[in-house]
């Protein structure tokens, strides 16, 4: 059978949309994006349709591979949304074939590489990247916290507000530890605003923390400057969040397993790790 690579630009979000919930239809968990979740996977990551491909089969998608652009604050790389084949067209090397197409069309618009995150356990899918020259970068977790019981009292100088993006300091390395991945930077809250919960700690004008979380609870970001740590901040931080969502259960989705305050902090709050990622890069 003849298979035609091309880019996403006349390819409709409809299209894509099922492509993607077929491809990984056979999962242990089914994929079934609705139309809303599926603009906003776009939205969030930053979907490119001139840097992502399909690999049609009579006019029907087969595989597709989804990218975005290149990102200066990522070491000019692309990452890559999501890679997918419909279970009836695996094995036939199509995978390989979008990975070039998609390669020369971000080194046209001077990528440096890609980066993508894969579950650590998905040993089929690690060794494929690794074999395509993807290397391994980072771990990241994925966990679940339950609601704080009982957060410390707040101390007399702090303040908690809702804010806005613009309110956040351009400069964070005070905050974090290491760089969240793509799927929760500056961009991707911007990119779905105003429909994320930002809430900071505050005295005067001296900004403690803050916590934005996506609307379904997932929790973006949460930076608490490091000289005030160990103060309960945290907790108090992740209590206003799940006021504002309005969930028992928080979900953290790609953690750096380096960072470990953040790590340590969740460990306290209960949390249960669900799965591991491998963050990979390929360069060029």
């Amino acid at each position: 059978m003849r298979y035609d690579v091309t880019d996403c630009h006349d390819i409709s979000a409809d299209r894509l949309r099922a492509a993607m919930n077929s491809a990984f239809s056979d999962y242990v968990v089914p994929l079934h994006l609705s139309d809303a979740s599926f603009r906003d996977f776009q939205v969030q990551r930053g979907f490119s349709a001139a840097h992502s491909h399909v690999a049609l089969a009579d006019g029907e998608i087969a595989a597709f591979w989804f990218s975005g652009e290149p990102r200066a604050n990522y070491g000019n790389r692309a990452y890559t949304l999501s890679v997918g084949t419909v279970p009836s067209y695996r094995r036939k090397g199509l995978a390989g074939r979008l990975l070039k197409a998609t390669r020369d069309s971000l080194g046209r618009a001077g990528a440096s590489g890609m980066q993508l995150e894969v579950i650590s356990t998905n040993t089929g899918a690690v060794e494929t990247y690794a074999r395509f020259g993807f290397e391994h970068a980072r771990r990241l977790r994925v966990c679940s916290v339950p609601r704080a019981t009982s957060p410390p009292d707040m101390a007399a100088n702090l303040t908690l507000h809702s804010i806005g993006l613009t309110d956040l300091p351009e400069e964070t390395t005070d905050f974090f530890d290491t760089d969240p991945t793509p799927q929760n930077s500056r961009a991707a809250l911007a990119a779905l605003a105003p429909d994320i919960r930002l809430v900071s700690l505050r005295s005067d004008n001296e900004l403690y923390g803050w916590a934005a979380s996506y609307k379904d609870g997932a929790i973006a970001q949460i930076g608490v400057r490091k000289d005030a740590r160990r103060q309960g901040l945290g907790r108090i931080l992740l209590e206003a969040v799940a006021e504002r969502v309005g969930l028992e259960n928080l979900t953290f989705v790609n953690v750096d397993e380096s960072a470990a305050s953040l790590n340590g902090f969740l460990d306290r709050m209960g949390a249960k790790t669900l799965l591991m990622q491998s963050e990979m890069r390929l360069s060029f």
